[in-house]
């Protein structure tokens, strides 16, 4: 006899999509598909684009045009486009935002550790 697996339920639950709030009136659904995953992959991998070039891409895919227009409003620091980033990350991997800045922080000390430490002269 062979099995057979309903997974109906767990697709239907899977496709309920997360949600990033921007402030007490906007929230974005994040678009989790596999088709923006494999975008932002391409993205992420791509040298020829600039890294800022890079985060308007991937907020524009991950969350909308109006979105990116909305964030790009407010005049953030920084940091607070990378935090926009990483929670579009963490919900395309379907992982925690800490877990996601916990790789970011891995990261960057492994390519920290790769540059000589140069003594200091006395």
């Amino acid at each position: 006899m062979s099995r057979a697996y309903d997974i109906a339920e767990k697709l239907k639950s899977g496709s309920k999509k997360p949600t990033v709030k921007i402030d007490d009136t906007h929230t974005y659904e994040i678009n989790t598909s596999k088709n923006v995953g494999i975008l932002l992959k391409g993205l992420v991998e791509d040298t020829k684009i600039d890294e800022f070039e890079k985060i308007d891409k991937i907020i524009e895919a991950g969350i909308g045009k109006e979105a990116l227009k909305y964030v790009d409003s407010l005049d953030l620091p920084m940091a607070s486009y990378v935090t926009i980033v990483n929670v579009i990350m963490a919900a395309i991997n379907d992982v925690s935002l800490e877990e996601i800045e916990e790789m970011e922080v891995e990261s960057s000390n492994k390519n920290n550790n790769n540059f000589r430490k140069k003594k200091r002269r006395k």
